[in-house]
């Protein structure tokens, strides 16, 4: 078994787990996007982020395998604007109209955006108000 720290929480878990199903298994939720256990572990979305204790760079949770003594912070306000950023970059580039969507109310994207104030669902006309910023990249021309 390894032993490891996740938001202060003492946590043992079998070699080979990752930080995401670490968590999880004593409640502690992460929030993902592209992680599906066995057929798409690739931490693309980049929401899974974690800061692990002695590392300058965060990593992803749903790929990373746990270490002993391994101390995990999941939510830090370096990581609220990280994934922020990342969610609006997904968002940036997705169909916003939820509340003509068949998944409103049922949708991981939406729940996340929601939970950084990117995206307010107001009840009960689910009504959708989207305030995220797109990131243009403009060539300069001499």
């Amino acid at each position: 078994m390894v032993k490891l720290i996740i938001n202060n929480q003492k946590v043992s878990v079998p070699e080979g787990t990752t930080i995401m199903e670490a968590a999880k298994n004593v409640g502690i939720y992460i929030p993902h996007l592209c992680f599906l256990k066995e057929i798409n572990e690739i931490g693309a979305c980049r929401v899974c982020l974690v800061e692990v204790e002695g590392m300058d760079k965060l990593v992803t949770a749903c790929n990373t395998q746990v270490r002993e003594g391994m101390k995990v912070i999941t939510n830090s306000p370096r990581l609220r604007r990280t994934r922020r950023i990342n969610i609006e970059m997904i968002l940036s580039d997705h169909a916003t109209d939820c509340a003509a969507c068949v998944r409103s109310g049922n949708c991981t994207l939406q729940t996340i955006a929601n939970d950084l104030s990117l995206i307010h669902i107001s009840e009960p006309t689910r009504q959708a108000e989207i305030s995220y910023a797109v990131f243009c990249l403009k060539k300069k021309t001499a």
